[in-house]
């Protein structure tokens, strides 16, 4: 039996150089386009693995702090001056926004209870937000100023407001308080290249919270 020649020609096609050609640019095409979009995707984790890792001491204050409003029986804002260790109350018609928050575990207007407190105030001569106990407006000599968040750009970190969100001039029972906190992390945390000649990125985290209790 003799197979026809137009068998045996189809029998021996195979692919042309051209196409040999066209078929390597098109693979190596999707190879480089593979690549990277990897590359991409592993430089945006990375960014926002560093974002994640600059404000994440800061996150845990900030959730920490909320959560002692939460908890507290009254909360007083005011200013917090940290070279005589002296908290002043904001008065009575002045806009209720200062660098210091006293959180208290009872009621500080009844004479019958002690007034001990949780402060937490922005140091303007260390840039960075610290808490401390305080008994009576006197610092506790076993309380060490604890930092809490450093490299803190803004002053006024502590503010009370109603539920529109206006500053509140008065000492109301259910006034909201507003923690809103700007500061500077080096811009690569995670390779751990800080120093003098670091670079820097910039945040703002804030967050709200009122008491839990309203019993006075």
């Amino acid at each position: 039996m003799k197979l026809s020649s137009n068998s045996r020609r189809r029998r021996s096609a195979g692919f042309t150089l051209v196409e040999a050609y066209i078929t390597t640019i098109i693979l190596v095409g999707v190879v480089l386009t593979l690549t990277a979009s990897q590359i991409f995707a592993l430089k945006i984790y990375q960014l926002a693995a560093t974002k994640l890792s600059a404000t994440a001491g800061a996150r845990k204050a900030m959730n920490f702090m909320r959560d002692q409003i939460r908890e507290s029986s009254w909360v007083d804002i005011g200013i917090y001056n940290s070279t005589n260790n002296t908290f002043s109350l904001i008065g009575t018609g002045n806009p209720q926004i200062g660098n210091a928050m006293a959180v208290y575990g009872s009621n500080p207007n009844n004479a019958n209870t002690p007034t001990l407190a949780t402060v937490f105030y922005m140091n303007p001569l260390a840039s960075n937000l610290c808490s401390i106990t305080m008994s009576n407006n006197t610092v506790l000599t076993a309380s060490l100023a604890t930092n809490i968040i450093i490299y803190i750009t803004n002053y006024y970190v502590f503010d009370a407001e109603d539920a529109f969100t206006n500053i509140l001039t008065t000492s109301q029972n259910d006034r909201v308080v507003h923690i809103k906190v700007q500061f500077a992390e080096w811009e690569y945390p995670l390779a751990g290249v800080g120093g003098q000649n670091a670079m820097y990125d910039y945040y703002q985290l804030q967050t709200r919270a009122t008491r839990r209790i309203m019993d006075y």
